[in-house]
């Protein structure tokens, strides 16, 4: 009887291995796909999200630049008035140290001109008294000068600071990109192409591919569609607007800017022109956004199809609307 219990249960476990193990095959490789495909639509999420931080902080920059060039003239400006008012405030010095000792009436009485020394008299006085006044308006506004220009010096220092941890985070999030390539790589062939349709048909720097259908909505939209798709397997460039190198707004807002169209450059403050549009609606030349935020924009090219500058590990890619990233919705500008 132990024998027979013996047999069983070892034919049990051999079984129960064999399930385990026939089972956990196609199941591995499965949920090797779904990791890889979450990845890379999670890392794109994030170097979106470091593409409009780059954008606010290039933004804030810009505008502590403006204020700084502005405080620097008003500070000539001051040092030129203070110029003026030293001339002044020497004659008059010049003139009490030449009547020093002498009274305002021996003054009066000693002068060939009595009308003469009375004027003197007076203009010095209203000289120093107007000196004074401006000397202590100038230190007034020199300090607060010195203020703002610290404030602006400090602002700045921030912002470049804040780039350099753009950087960081932008390094470490190139650096996941280059993990998820790996895990890729390491996928079969036929596991390869089955995470490339699932992608939407990925087409970027390599390979021929088939053009969207004919643009029928009108010719402003045909120039925007006509420049993406010129764009299409270049490289992208955080910050970049061309002609070598393109992010996602940068790239929007040169199509656009192609027929005359002026937009910002970032995704979010894309978001707020236009009116919205359904995505079951979308024309061609229409925005199409994706992340919160928005944190990523490309071109509705038609058929399906969309142009974005994705990343650095792909550039500018032509593909599905529903190649993955999560779609928030449309503008129509034209």
């Amino acid at each position: 009887m132990q024998g027979l219990r013996r047999s069983l249960m070892t034919l049990m476990t051999i079984c129960l291995v064999g399930t385990l193990t026939w089972t956990n095959g196609p199941i591995s490789h499965a949920d090797e796909l779904s990791d890889a495909k979450a990845k890379l639509i999670k890392l794109q999420g994030e170097a979106s999200a470091a593409e409009q931080e780059y954008h606010k902080v290039e933004a804030q920059l810009e505008t502590a630049s403006t204020k700084l060039i502005e405080i620097e003239k008003e500070i000539e400006v001051q040092q030129e008035k203070v110029e003026a008012l030293r001339t002044q405030v020497t004659v008059v010095t010049l003139q009490q140290f030449q009547d020093r000792g002498a009274t305002t009436t021996a003054v009066l009485f000693t002068s060939d001109n009595q009308e003469e020394a009375l004027n003197r008299i007076v203009m010095a006085s209203l000289v120093s008294d107007t000196t004074t006044a401006l000397l202590q308006s100038y230190q007034l506004s020199q300090s607060q000068l010195d203020i703002l220009r610290r404030g602006q010096q400090s602002t700045v220092a921030a912002i470049k600071a804040s780039e350099e941890e753009l950087k960081l985070i932008k390094a470490a999030a190139d650096a996941k990109v280059t993990e998820t390539q790996r895990v890729v790589n390491r996928l079969s062939a036929e596991q390869r192409a089955r995470l490339d349709a699932e992608n939407g048909g990925f087409v970027s720097r390599t390979g021929s591919f088939a053009p969207p259908p004919p643009v029928q909505n009108g010719p402003a939209a045909a120039a925007i569609v006509a420049f993406v798709m010129s764009k299409v397997g270049g490289p992208y460039k955080i910050g970049g607007e061309g002609p070598v190198g393109y992010d996602c707004s940068g790239l929007t807002k040169m199509a656009y800017a192609s027929i005359g169209i002026s937009l910002p450059h970032s995704a979010a403050s894309q978001f707020n022109y236009g009116r919205a549009v359904s995505k079951e609606d979308l024309q061609p030349g229409d925005l199409v956004f994706f992340y919160r935020g928005p944190g990523h924009v490309g071109i509705y090219v038609g058929g399906g199809m969309i142009a974005d500058a994705r990343n650095s590990r792909v550039g500018i890619v032509y593909t599905s609307i529903n190649a993955g990233m999560p779609f928030v919705g449309a503008r129509r500008l034209l």
